[in-house]
């Protein structure tokens, strides 16, 4: 079947609609993520990496044993030289030193032309790498041994001289308390 022609009212209508309709709609807005990156990315190769992104990246940077023991800590610019400043716990300190021109060319790999030239090592606690000791649960802590019950083995292992030793310490805690 045909549909009859339009009468002059309803072109007269659809005209009128056409002629006035609203502004297309606006488009959506970028994601976040882009517009970070398009003002972030002239930033980062004018002045080079930052120290976050060499933290994501520190396990692969190092590998896995040293960044147990390790994190980049600041770059520092001064006079043109930028200078990766690194945290290590203990003796990781003396194995980066030793490791710093491997770490340096891993760096610039990772981090491009504005890469760090220069590693300045600190010794201390490195505080993110490190997990802290979670609580003992009460109910997972083994009584100790009594004293009597040590000395019942004829032979005085180290273990049980140590067992001795903390009961011994832990009957002065309590008298000392009044417990």
């Amino acid at each position: 079947m045909r549909k009859p022609p339009p009468s002059t009212m309803e072109q007269a209508a659809t005209d009128f609609i056409n002629s006035r309709r609203g502004r297309p709609a606006a488009r959506p807005l970028p994601s976040t993520a882009r517009a970070m990156e398009r003002v972030l990315r002239p930033l980062a190769r004018r002045f080079g990496v930052g120290v976050e992104q060499l933290r994501e990246h520190w396990t692969e940077i190092v590998g896995e044993r040293l960044a147990k023991w390790s994190e980049p800590e600041t770059v520092q610019r001064a006079g043109g030289v930028n200078t990766l400043v690194i945290r290590a716990r203990g003796a990781a300190a003396a194995i980066l030193q030793a490791e710093s021109r491997r770490i340096l060319e891993r760096v610039r790999t990772f981090a491009g032309d504005r890469a760090p030239t220069r590693l300045r090592i600190l010794q201390g606690q490195a505080s993110a790498s490190f997990k802290r000791a979670k609580p003992v649960d009460q109910a997972d802590v083994k009584p100790m041994k009594t004293s009597s019950q040590v000395n019942e083995g004829v032979e005085q292992t180290p273990e049980a001289r140590l067992l001795s030793e903390l009961n011994r310490f832990e009957r002065a805690v309590k008298a000392r308390e009044g417990s």
